[in-house]
């Protein structure tokens, strides 16, 4: 007698994990499905639409240049590092990027205590067009850090009309 009530006390706390681990998993996905949905802009465009959007993005940063400058197309890629006069803390690094095969625009926001947490301090800034290796130029987040708040990349893909901008508040 004592024996089944053991193994009926076994059996409901082995399905009481179960279930809590099913209502982790579900609150994880649940909860990525929300950030990306909340930092993550996709929406279809026309190209003449696209350009205006970058434009008035880059206005911003008009007679600054970007930290990451891409040359002769694409194969060499030159870094201008530069120090803030006053470190300033940035919040957010963005990326505005046109893919024209698609017509698609995608805005992306990323809390900048999500780069810190990179291994090595290293992250990657890329797509079909634009990939730029951030390992292989020694740049980590301590540099956009030192670099303060401003323009990233000003990039253009390989193929026409593809585009992206980086940003860093």
């Amino acid at each position: 007698m004592a024996d089944d009530k053991t193994k009926r006390t076994w059996i409901s706390v082995a399905v009481a994990i179960v279930i809590i681990l099913f209502l982790l998993a579900a609150s994880l996905v649940g909860g990525a499905a929300f950030w990306i949905r909340r930092h993550v802009h996709t929406e279809t465009t026309s190209p003449e639409a696209a350009i205006t959007e970058f434009e008035r993005a880059r206005a911003r940063f008009a007679g600054q240049q970007p930290l990451i400058e891409l040359q002769d197309d694409h194969d060499r890629t030159v870094v201008h590092r530069r120090t803030a006069s006053s470190r300033v803390e940035i919040t957010a690094l963005h990326v505005l990027a046109f893919d024209p095969d698609q017509n698609k625009i995608v805005r992306v926001t990323l809390p900048f205590w999500l780069l810190r947490l990179a291994p090595s301090g290293r992250f990657n800034l890329g797509n079909r067009g634009v990939d730029i290796d951030t390992e292989r130029m020694h740049l980590t987040v301590d540099d956009l850090e030192r670099a303060g708040p401003g323009l990233v990349l000003d990039g253009r893909g390989s193929r026409d009309g593809e585009r992206v901008l980086v940003w860093t508040e």
